[in-house]
């Protein structure tokens, strides 16, 4: 799959449009269409997005924080399928770029036989356009639009990025992952922390995660851990440590299985099962008693 930055122009294409955070399972629906249309018809198929959350730019105090990060959401978008990705850069300019010439700058950059987008879609300036203008513009320029109705749960509610994000904030790991069809990881760089794990006879990686990677409700789950030379299963706490506060929220990893050596590593956390929610201890000592009972409780579910 090739991502593209810049203006690149190119020949016929499909485009698959929209912000695909999560990548979720209505994302896959979408993606599916495009894929199965473009197929049929002998054409690349190309996501057209943004760099980063267009609320970051337009009111960066309600943006939302990010399921995936970008190499995230390339890896699964490749695996669905697509070819390219059109990396935009979302600035003022592009915030403030009227719904017409958004239309007129996609066909500008490839010659569009068909676009894909979902029922919600908005684009342009205040996010005045819409499935109802993309389909004008597709009969006025020659190209097909398809819309993807949403994908619903059984109740009827439709799938989205802030359902998984609802999900995620009540440590619902099970139901996260189903809606993006996969599990969550965080990825970053093990750095220093304060030692306490070592003091309290449990070593931990203290992993440096994007600043705008959404984080499941502060707790302890089990993990696994990966590395570039093995994978370890582990459990991981993720919050502010009540108990032995540092003033930020961390998220740190205990690997069930030797004492590896991870600092300075790369590592990728898949977030497995929520054992429970944190606690403010009266003492280090009852600390160091329930860091044992999750450590035991990790490794027998492990071993199931």
């Amino acid at each position: 799959m090739r991502v593209i930055r810049g203006t690149e122009k190119a020949g016929g294409r499909v485009v698959a449009l929209g912000t695909f955070d999560g990548v979720h399972l209505g994302h896959q629906a979408l993606l599916k269409t495009a894929k199965t249309y473009a197929r049929a018809h002998g054409i690349p198929l190309r996501v057209y997005t943004f760099d980063r959350h267009p609320l970051e730019v337009i009111a960066p105090e309600y943006a939302p924080k990010i399921l995936t990060t970008l190499p995230e959401k390339m890896s699964k978008m490749c695996r669905l399928g697509v070819d390219e990705v059109q990396l935009v850069t979302f600035d003022r300019n592009m915030a403030d770029m009227e719904p017409e010439g958004f239309l007129s700058r996609l066909r500008e950059l490839m010659d569009v036989r068909a676009v894909v987008a979902g029922w919600n879609y908005t684009f342009g300036r205040k996010a005045g356009g819409d499935a109802e203008m993309l389909c004008r513009d597709g009969k006025e320029h020659g190209y097909d639009v398809l819309i993807e109705e949403p994908v619903t749960r059984e109740d009827g509610t439709a799938i989205s990025s802030t359902l998984v994000r609802e999900e995620l904030q009540a440590g619902n790991m099970d139901e996260a992952d189903s809606l993006m069809r996969g599990p969550y990881t965080i990825s970053g760089t093990v750095v220093e922390g304060k030692h306490e794990g070592h003091l309290l006879g449990y070593p931990t990686a203290n992993v440096a995660y994007p600043v705008r990677k959404a984080l499941p409700a502060y707790g302890v789950y089990t993990c696994l851990i990966d590395t570039a030379e093995r994978l370890y299963t582990g459990v991981m706490n993720i919050g502010v440590q009540p108990t032995l506060p540092s003033g930020k929220v961390t998220v740190e990893a205990h690997a069930l299985e030797g004492k590896p050596e991870l600092y300075g590593k790369k590592v990728r956390l898949t977030v497995i099962e929520r054992l429970r929610g944190e606690i403010k201890f009266n003492s280090v000592e009852e600390l160091r008693e329930q860091i044992k009972k999750d450590k035991e409780r990790a490794i027998q579910l492990f071993a199931l």
